[in-house]
């Protein structure tokens, strides 16, 4: 006699055998799916992996200008690298872009100068006269100084207070200063005398819009005006601002990245930001500012210009920083000249502090402290009513303080390598 299943049991059997069928194509659509996002995820790695491969290859090879070139790595995998080299203010700029397939990534970053191992804190020309170090100065690291050396003085009953002239080796400069990157120093002429306006590039009028932000992966955006106030106004990215006489920087201004052109800058006192700042005449930073890395004050001054004395009857100089202030990155002064000046070309203050490189061709004084390195033509030192030649009074500097990672200045110097500075975005 034959055994009845019932109707319910028949059917749980084949809920179950469904089931179990579900789920099996469920592991199996789980393990396809894993296995594709896997490859994909694989894909964008070794994209962004290469573009990564493509950058270390443009810091060790030199590339054209403003072209856009094909990068051979020596790895046949079907991703594709391109590189383009440009410049933003006085770094380069770096955009790497690796493709396969619908995979693209983009890395962009500035890129600077590094200094072998460690950075010199002093270069002197050699003027075929000696250093004088007075009062309160101190000097850590290595220094270059002319052949006649390095002396203690006296300033106004102010002799020298320490117990070594330098704290570190003492070596031989020559009669030129160390040689800049050329193709900066042009780009920083041309940034300054020409209008620069590309094909794919636009003017931005400011006077209702208080905010703009523009990738660095896309054209630069350029305000421009006779006079430019940036009270109030805030400025993220690839914006380039340029006025035919003055820009004006206002402690409620917030700028990032960005890069001023004037023959004039004022920086208030309180401003607060990372921005280049780029003069044909002259730039003033007023007192307890903060601008981070990587910053730079930059004149290049070719017409050797003059715009009054200050309340002291003494000539102004072209970057004047004033005292608390903080600055994180490079001051450049630009400017040879045949006649001798008597005033000088950059002031530091009492209280200020540099760290990072300031490069002068011309005439410094430094009251106040350099955490990093110094290259002068000549320390000069107002007092009284009295000019000294190549004297240090009072100011500071020390190179071993400086963070390892810094990245500053490119110079033609075979020993300076290329660097990154700051990742773009």
């Amino acid at each position: 006699m034959g055994v009845r299943i019932k109707g319910g049991a028949l059917q749980f059997v084949l809920f179950i055998g469904v089931l179990i069928a579900i789920l099996l194509l469920t592991f199996i659509t789980l393990g396809y799916t894993h296995t594709f996002f896997g490859k994909k995820t694989d894909a964008l790695v070794s994209t962004i992996k290469k573009s990564e491969l493509g950058l270390e290859y443009l810091l060790k090879k030199d590339i054209p200008y403003n072209d856009t070139i094909i990068l051979d790595l020596g790895i046949n995998d079907g991703i594709d690298v391109k590189a383009v080299k440009e410049f933003w203010g006085i770094y380069h700029k770096y955009t790497v872009i690796s493709n396969f397939r619908k995979n693209r990534f983009a890395k962009l970053a500035l890129i600077g100068g590094k200094v072998g191992e460690q950075l010199p804190s002093l270069y002197v020309k050699d003027n075929e006269r000696p250093m004088i170090i007075v009062g309160n100065s101190k000097i850590t690291g290595d220094a270059f100084l002319p052949k006649q050396g390095i002396r203690p003085g006296n300033i106004s009953g102010n002799s020298y207070y320490n117990n070594t002239l330098i704290y570190g080796r003492q070596l031989e400069s020559t009669s030129q200063l160390p040689e800049l990157d050329q193709n900066i120093k042009v780009q920083i002429a041309d940034v300054l005398n020409a209008s620069f306006l590309g094909p794919n590039e636009s003017i931005v009028d400011i006077t209702n819009k208080k905010y703009l932000s523009t990738s660095f992966g896309l054209p630069t955006n350029y305000i421009y005006g006779e006079q430019i106030n940036l009270a109030g106004v805030e400025l993220i990215g690839n914006i380039i601002i340029k006025a035919t006489r003055k820009i004006v920087v206002n402690a409620s201004s917030k700028l990032q990245d960005v890069i001023l052109v004037a023959p004039e800058i004022v920086i208030e006192d309180h401003v607060t930001g990372t921005f280049q700042a780029i003069a044909s005449e002259r730039i003033v930073v007023g007192e307890q500012c903060a601008l981070s890395y990587p910053s730079a004050l930059v004149v290049y001054d070719t017409k050797e210009s003059f715009f009054g004395n200050n309340q002291d009857g003494l000539q102004k100089p072209n970057i004047d920083i004033g005292s608390n202030t903080f600055i994180s990155g490079v001051v450049q002064y630009l400017g040879e000249s045949e006649t001798p000046k008597f005033h000088p070309q950059i002031k530091i203050e009492k209280g200020a502090k540099i760290i990072g490189e300031v490069y002068c061709e011309q005439n410094l004084e430094l009251k106040g402290q350099v955490v990093g390195s110094v290259t002068t033509n000549n320390f000069i030192a107002m007092e009284n009513g009295s000019v000294y030649q190549n004297h240090l009074f009072n100011g500071t500097i020390n190179s071993d303080l400086l963070p390892k990672q810094y990245v500053g200045i490119n110079y033609e110097d075979s020993n300076t390598t290329k660097a990154v500075s700051k990742w773009l975005y």
